[in-house]
């Protein structure tokens, strides 16, 4: 078993004051991590029964505060780690298309996919292209499908002759 240690050169006063102020209890269970092992020498077997850590993410909190990095607060996860573009550069190009948009001249996601893989020098996928439409408020605008050999003059003319009988659909699925 590999003995803690803190090489560091910290005050037991210092360490207090950053358990004081820990903002979340996570951060507070690090710092209690840090002033256990420098005041009373504890194994890793004992710190993860009294704080739920695991063992190696002990070891990993003693080491990142030995390297010199000296903070052991936990940093925010999340955001937009693999993005292409910024959300700026994002919005600059979907002005930019927006009027070859209103003008007809883009006719489907695959036009806007090519002029984005121009820019960007690689192949996006089409999950990225529908979440950068989600993002910059675009939607999908096609007209109603209708069957080819539709006959006009027959439908207006059914329209005129039936009759309008309004029910209720619960009335309509019961009497076939």
């Amino acid at each position: 078993m590999r003995t803690l240690s803190i090489t560091s050169e910290v005050t037991l006063e210092h360490l207090k004051f950053k358990m004081k102020t820990a903002k979340t209890p996570s951060d507070f269970r690090r710092w209690q991590i840090i002033h256990l092992v420098h005041s009373y020498s504890v194994d890793a077997d004992y710190l993860a029964d009294i704080t739920g850590y695991s063992k190696a993410n002990i070891y990993n909190i003693i080491q990142q505060f030995n390297t010199g990095q000296g903070d052991v607060n936990t940093k925010n996860k999340g955001g937009r780690r693999r993005e292409l573009m910024t959300l700026d550069e994002e919005k600059n190009l979907m002005k930019g298309l927006e009027a070859k948009a209103i003008n007809g001249q883009i006719l489907s996601y695959k036009d806007i996919k090519k002029i984005i893989e121009n820019k960007l020098s690689k192949e996006v996928s089409n999950d990225f292209l529908w979440d950068l439409f989600k993002r910059n408020g675009w939607t999908k605008h096609s007209p109603r499908p209708h069957h080819p050999k539709k006959n006009q003059e027959k439908q207006n003319e059914f329209k005129k002759n039936s009759k309008t009988i309004w029910m209720p659909l619960k009335m309509i699925l019961a009497n076939p």
